[in-house]
């Protein structure tokens, strides 16, 4: 393993959780409200499915081949060639979404706080952050994300100060246009959170790798159980019209007002996006320069992390004009791209590497 560091399972889950939330927060109730109206909270139920069969499959493949990372487990199932390609593959996703966090980051930032701020400043000085972080290895962003993580969760406990706001009826009448709607809303959900295949990267730096795949369900939960909890409280105060919202989270922020002491709390929403992102551009970066690495079979990975860093900077802007674009990318594209490189592939690996321990052992 390229980084020698070990880290817990608990930090392995603090920065698998904002990896997968950060960006879910502000785009998830306008997307499912879109498609399933005031069934939006049935989404994350129904994306559990595809959670536990992606951290299965990584934690099966780590136990097959322990100690290593899908890229180097690629190689060992369908050969070195057909393994690069798969390595290329994930390499090229990873840093690719890199530079759309970050873009997504900054379109937020400077569309609703810092108004004249240059575009490329934010993305460049949040880009500089956590390629640092990731030069430091894992123990540093594991470090990183228990402080930053309960700060990126804080802030949503602030809204059940909304509880007399909330309109809880609602949630009524419940599937009254059927399942297929619901479904539709579930395509962004679960591709998302296929995203927790990221554990591969992971699991060889643990220090019980065997509690993996508890840990990974521990997080999965937690992400299910905060999907509900968002599009709940967003679907009690908004109704259907949350689907008219850019940024329906925001919009519930503003609404917060206790006795005239506790009001304009979207501040605390910029500092849980910024702790957030923080995080996920990490985990993300941190995949695409270890992916690289491992491809060429690097002896250390730190020469290739500011690099890596300036690549995401050019993909953040490269074929994405403005915020709308983004915006229907994540909508139209993601529900099929996600899950085609983090749940079909690894299952396929998975399924190939079965049958050739089955035909040995018969032999």
């Amino acid at each position: 393993m390229l980084d020698k560091g070990k880290i817990s399972g608990l930090q392995m889950a603090m920065l698998l959780y904002p990896a997968i939330m950060a960006t879910f927060f502000l785009t998830l109730p306008s997307s499912t409200a879109y498609y399933a109206r005031n069934d939006m909270w049935m989404a994350g139920i129904l994306s559990a499915f595809f959670g536990v069969l992606v951290i299965y499959i990584a934690t099966k493949l780590h136990e097959l081949f322990p100690g290593e990372t899908i890229i180097q487990q690629s190689e060992h199932i369908i050969g070195v060639l057909p393994g690069k390609v798969i390595g290329i593959l994930f390499f090229f996703y990873s840093i690719h979404v890199a530079g759309l966090i970050t873009r997504m980051y900054a379109e937020f930032v400077t569309g609703q706080f810092f108004f004249k701020t240059p575009l490329l400043l934010i993305i460049a000085l949040m880009v500089l952050l956590a390629s640092i972080a990731v030069r430091g290895g894992i123990e540093v962003m594991a470090r990183c994300a228990v402080i930053f993580t309960p700060i990126f969760i804080f802030p949503l406990l602030l809204l059940l100060l909304l509880f007399p706001d909330l309109e809880l009826h609602n949630i009524f009448p419940v599937l009254s246009r059927g399942i297929l709607p619901v479904l539709q809303a579930t395509a962004l959900p679960q591709a998302w959170v296929s995203e927790l295949f990221f554990i591969s990267f992971f699991l060889p730096s643990l220090n019980s790798p065997a509690k993996g795949r508890k840990w990974g369900n521990i997080t999965l939960a937690a992400v299910l159980l905060s999907i509900i909890y968002v599009n709940l409280i967003t679907l009690f105060l908004l109704g259907p019209d949350a689907a008219n919202k850019t940024y329906p989270i925001l919009v519930t922020f503003r609404y917060i007002s206790v006795n005239g002491i506790f009001e304009n709390l979207e501040s605390l929403l910029l500092a849980m996006w910024i702790f957030g992102n923080f995080i996920k551009i990490c985990v993300f970066l941190y995949v695409a320069v270890v992916s690289f690495t491992q491809i060429l079979r690097l002896s250390d990975y730190r020469p290739v992390v500011f690099p890596m860093g300036i690549l995401a900077i050019v993909l953040s802007f490269w074929g994405i004009p403005d915020a709308s674009v983004l915006g229907e990318y994540i909508r139209y594209v993601g529900p099929f791209e996600i899950p085609a490189v983090m749940l079909l592939i690894p299952l396929m690996l998975l399924l190939i590497a079965l049958m050739r321990r089955s035909g040995t052992a018969k032999k």
